[in-house]
């Protein structure tokens, strides 16, 4: 695959996971500059990406089930203020992108040098999302690989991963770690320094919780806000219990698809669902905004509204009625409202 097909396939993978993504000149040649914008962070990216393939030689040539890109065409990775440099590739075979710590690479051969990677690490990432791999080199370099639907994720927030080298094993662990887990990592560390590398690991793995439950709302709901008719790539994965507490999953039955402006509203305890599905808004909380003077255009909001959500045909996905209770009395609804 040529460099263009490469950039054009990340660039996809990255529109389908919600991102708008802007490119800054021709995507022809190394590297591709790319702004990546979601509704929470803006990225900016250098993309240098190879095919990852076996190698020349064959089994008696290269280590069994190595794996590597093949550099070409660049004799550098330009380190740039305020932009990620990614040096990766895709693999064909197992359908993963996979990516290596630019800063263990500022300084390589001019002669088509190589990066490996293992094929059971491209394997365990199209299982389950992500994996990791410790390189032997000098210094130690952690490879990422990554299923296409957490590769923003990867982009915005999983670079953390090149820089776990001696926690990188309980990447695994932590991908469903409950609170308890997530505290006994973080306190078994041996000091401030390994403290302040684990807690950023940790909220680097929450996020890429919060990554997969969104792609499973989104496909729940056919990527159609449950309350209005709106898709455009404008949908969001809201959670019923937030994330704040303790309690709250990453179940989808504990999610609802619903456009940014009916999330803001869900979260804001401004629209509420009950138990039979049925959509009401929040009288306390239209007070306040009367008293704001922030009400303009509540009318239009309502006429906005179906009187219930439109829910998944499949029971295990729909919302579970006891989490939307809960969430109601979370935002403030009264009892009334909720029953």
């Amino acid at each position: 695959m040529s460099f263009p097909e490469l950039a054009n396939r990340f660039i996809a993978d990255l529109e389908r996971g919600g991102a708008t993504v802007i490119v800054e000149g021709s995507i022809s040649t190394k590297p591709a500059r790319l702004r990546i914008l979601t509704t929470e962070k803006t990225t900016d990216c250098l993309v240098f990406l190879w095919n990852i393939t076996p190698g020349g030689g064959g089994p008696a040539v290269r280590p069994p089930g190595e794996r590597r890109i093949q550099v070409t065409a660049a004799d550098r990775f330009p380190l740039e203020l305020g932009k990620s440099t990614l040096v990766g590739g895709w693999s064909d075979e197992v359908g993963v992108w996979g990516f290596w710590d630019v800063m263990r690479h500022t300084r390589f051969s001019l002669k088509s040098p190589s990066f490996q990677v293992h094929l059971d690490t491209l394997e365990r990432a199209s299982h389950d999302g992500v994996s990791t791999q410790k390189r032997k080199t000098a210094p130690p370099e952690i490879v990422v690989a990554v299923s296409p639907e957490f590769l923003l994720w990867f982009v915005e927030q999983g670079v953390v991963l090149h820089h776990s080298e001696s926690d990188h094993a309980k990447v695994p662990a932590l991908v469903n770690a409950t609170p308890e887990v997530e505290r006994d990592f973080v306190d078994s560390s041996r000091d401030v320094a390994q403290v302040a590398r684990r807690l950023r690991l940790v909220e680097t793995m929450r996020a890429y919780r919060e990554a997969r439950f969104r792609p499973l709302v989104l496909a729940a709901y056919s990527h159609q806000c449950a309350i209005c008719p709106i898709s455009l790539k404008l949908v969001d994965a809201a959670h019923i219990v937030p994330v704040s507490q303790p309690d709250s999953t990453d179940d989808v039955s504990n999610g609802l698809a619903l456009c940014r402006l009916h999330h803001a509203a869900f979260d804001n305890g401004l629209i509420g669902v009950r138990p039979d599905y049925q959509i009401v808004v929040n009288p306390s909380s239209l007070a306040r905004l009367e008293e704001l003077n922030l009400a303009r255009g509540i009318d239009d909001f309502r006429r906005l509204l179906r009187p219930a959500i439109r829910h998944p045909s499949a029971l295990e996905v729909r919302p579970d009625r006891e989490l939307l209770k809960r969430g109601m009395r979370l935002r403030n609804f009264a009892a009334e409202l909720i029953e």
